[in-house]
């Protein structure tokens, strides 16, 4: 990373990434709502951002590529079990993850609808875990406890190893 990437980096995280150029504005655009039940839509390729690729499997993108953060656990909250990828999904989820020490991590979706946690703030985490997502009071939990943190790997569109489709509260 260049001296001046670093640079821009830092300021992003000084000012709480609340810029649109820090990433946490921008690149999410209106579509209809035909083709995303939210009605808005990622339309930044592959620029660096929280709100990238809503949907998408996080982890692994981010270690194939090996760019961004190291994350443990990262996903998205959809409105609705069968969005594509890059709809974005529910702002202001509360995603809880319970690691097999009981220790319990709180997380809240942004604008595209990812959550995410970072290896740096997850010192000792223990797999396997347990999660659940509360949403305008609605609240569900996942039925076993899970040894991979990359949400989107199953999570998908139509779902796969047994998950009925995306994250979500219908």
């Amino acid at each position: 990373m260049t001296l001046r990437r670093q640079s821009f980096a830092v300021l992003c995280l000084i000012l709480g990434g609340l810029h649109a150029g820090c990433g946490e504005g921008g690149s999410l655009e209106p579509t209809s709502t035909t083709e995303c039940s939210t009605g808005m839509k990622w339309t930044g390729g592959d620029s660096e951002s929280p709100l990238m690729h809503p949907g998408g499997d996080c982890i692994q993108c981010h270690t194939e590529r090996g760019e961004g953060p190291r994350f443990v656990v990262a996903g998205t909250v959809h409105a609705t079990s069968h969005e594509a990828n890059d709809c974005a999904g529910v702002e202001g989820a509360q995603v809880v993850i319970t690691d097999a020490q009981q220790k319990s991590y709180t997380l809240l979706t942004n604008a595209s609808g990812n959550f995410f946690l970072r290896a740096g703030d997850a010192q000792g985490f223990a797999f396997p875990y347990t999660a659940r997502i509360n949403v305008a009071g609605v609240q569900r939990a996942m039925s076993t406890p899970q040894n991979t943190g990359a949400c989107g790997s199953c999570h998908t569109t139509t779902g796969t190893n047994d998950a009925p489709g995306r994250i979500t509260t219908d």
